[in-house]
């Protein structure tokens, strides 16, 4: 779930710190959230604005959000969301990250390859691109190039980026900054440095927090709405008794304060499943996933039709011989289709024993 505070969404934000009623995570998700679009600007509807109203005249400090793009026209022929991976390489080895059992070469996508995809994606215009996926997109040594080439482009719809903090200088934020990065997910996970430890055993408490710090300074010194500074934790085993203490933490200073779900992965990350089989979910009808067209290119150029393959071992095609159009108006993904259309995607391997479905 996503957070924010009221002044984000109305315009009025006072990007030195926030005051307000700060309630705790368990109280937050039982608040109706405010429907915003892609770029956290209230949607209309009478409804819609009598609830965010309500909250301001409550002095809320953060408020829910969901965010939908009501202008953007799904399109069959080619996929509403991509995620471009930039690199497969990683500064760190999480603890909860699929990284732990990847056997496909960990490598950085050719840059060549990476502005063709661009192009192509941008031709048909598409509702969000993510430039990461289980790498550190920073690590990749034409990072800078390739930013300003996913910046030169206009259908892209709102851009991702991520990163842990360990080598987010000065240098890779002002770029990021000044570029049409659209939100900047900030991989915090953890509200003490015992905690982030274990989260991530190789990183750095200290380091992590000052350069997501002067991140964050570094932008509100501009006077930019975007990119969004996204405070990422993931409610785990680890760090889901810090919830409270994260929001509290970072309310002042985030512009949007996000608790993610923790994957299983398919049940191949022996430490997530104990505690993502906990949560509550849909019966098994279709998947999340497909209903909403996302695509996934691999930096060795293979694509997939969900995160969960994160090998590439049911790969659709590969972009290096092969338009993104091509693939995904193949017979193998119009077979995904279909299956997920009828409730049969158990028929499907990759698919069968998915506890990520509806996410």
């Amino acid at each position: 779930m996503e957070f924010v505070p009221p002044g984000l969404i109305t315009g009025h934000y006072d990007m030195s710190g926030k005051t307000g009623t700060l309630h705790s995570y368990r109280d937050l998700k039982a608040l109706r959230p405010v429907r915003v679009d892609n770029f956290i600007r209230l949607l209309d509807g009478e409804e819609n604005e009598a609830l965010l109203n309500a909250y301001l005249r409550q002095k809320l400090g953060l408020v829910p959000i969901v965010r939908s793009s009501p202008r953007f026209k799904p399109r069959p022929d080619f996929p509403s969301r991509v995620l471009l991976e930039m690199t497969s390489r990683c500064n760190l080895n999480c603890t909860m990250c699929p990284r732990q059992n990847l056997t496909r070469e960990k490598i950085d996508i050719d840059s060549e390859l990476f502005m063709r995809c661009i192009d192509e994606l941008d031709t048909y215009g598409i509702d969000g691109l993510w430039i990461y996926n289980i790498g550190e997109s920073i690590l990749h040594p034409d990072f800078p190039e390739l930013l300003d080439y996913v910046s030169s482009k206009n259908n892209l719809g709102p851009i991702w980026h991520s990163s842990n903090g360990q080598d987010l200088n000065e240098h890779f934020s002002r770029m990021i900054i000044h570029s049409k990065i659209s939100f900047m997910n900030l991989s915090v996970n953890a509200a003490t440095p015992e905690t982030y430890k274990k989260v991530s055993p190789d990183a750095d408490w200290n380091t992590m927090l000052s350069n997501f710090g002067r991140f964050i300074e570094m932008k509100r010194e501009t006077g930019r709405r975007t990119p969004f500074a996204r405070l990422q934790i993931i409610d785990q085993e680890h760090a889901g008794s810090e919830i409270d203490d994260f929001i509290k933490q970072h309310h002042d200073n985030a512009d949007i304060i996000s608790v993610n779900t923790l994957e299983a992965f398919s049940k191949d990350i022996d430490s997530n499943v104990e505690h993502a089989a906990r949560r509550d979910r849909p019966d098994k009808k279709s998947c999340r996933r497909v209903n909403r067209q996302d695509f996934f290119i691999f930096s060795n150029g293979e694509t997939t039709f969900c995160d969960t393959d994160y090998n590439g071992t049911f790969s659709m095609g590969n972009v290096s011989n092969t338009s993104i159009h091509e693939i995904w108006n193949s017979d193998f993904r119009k077979e995904i289709i279909r299956l997920n259309n009828n409730g049969q995607l158990n028929d499907v391997a990759l698919c069968s024993n998915c506890l990520d479905f509806d996410l």
